[in-house]
């Protein structure tokens, strides 16, 4: 067993079902949310994420990341603006989860660290990045990206141990039902 598996399982009718799947319930859980948005709101997506790694692999994970995005911002659109940053960001979202989980033997130490890589990447690195980029071009003053960062980190610093605990027992749980999809 790899540190990282840059491997992923051969696009088959059932990985693209299950692909598919998992799409659609990383919409449903993305929707799904708890708190203030003014405050903190905690979203059940990343639970998805983590799923669609493990099942799917890093690259197949990441164009079904892409997917969901494309999905979730164009057709399912709640008034916010399509910005083709987060679709990049959706997929290495996916290529993380796959590059950490994949034919992985399910730790707390494995979960935890992907889960800090995938909040610091795609969570505090690049939607920072995304929001600031987009406040540039918008109308409104724009804030710098250190002033964005100190907004953005504590939400994420406080979600990074409960997203880990909750990807943890549910991986863990599948994991022991010996689910073979390459059958």
């Amino acid at each position: 067993m790899s540190i990282l598996s840059f491997s992923g399982p051969r696009l088959t009718t059932r990985h693209l079902t299950l692909a598919a799947l998992l799409v659609a319930l990383k919409i449903i859980l993305g929707k799904l949310s708890v708190g203030d948005p003014a405050v903190l709101k905690f979203s059940f997506g990343f639970i998805a994420t983590a799923l669609i790694g493990y099942y799917l692999g890093p690259w197949i994970g990441g164009m079904a990341m892409v997917v969901n995005d494309l999905i979730s911002n164009t057709i399912l659109n709640t008034g916010s603006m399509f910005f083709p940053g987060f679709t990049f960001s959706a997929f290495v979202s996916g290529v993380i989860a796959g590059l950490f989980l994949y034919q992985q033997k399910v730790t707390w130490q494995r979960v935890f660290i992907y889960e800090f890589v995938q909040i610091l990447v795609t969570n505090v690195f690049f939607t920072t990045l995304w929001v600031y980029l987009m406040s540039l071009s918008s109308s409104s003053t724009g804030r710098t990206f250190t002033a964005l960062l100190a907004i953005r980190v504590p939400k994420e610093v406080i979600s990074w141990p409960l997203e880990a605990i909750l990807v943890l027992i549910i991986l863990r749980q599948l994991s022991r039902l010996n689910l073979h999809l390459d059958r």
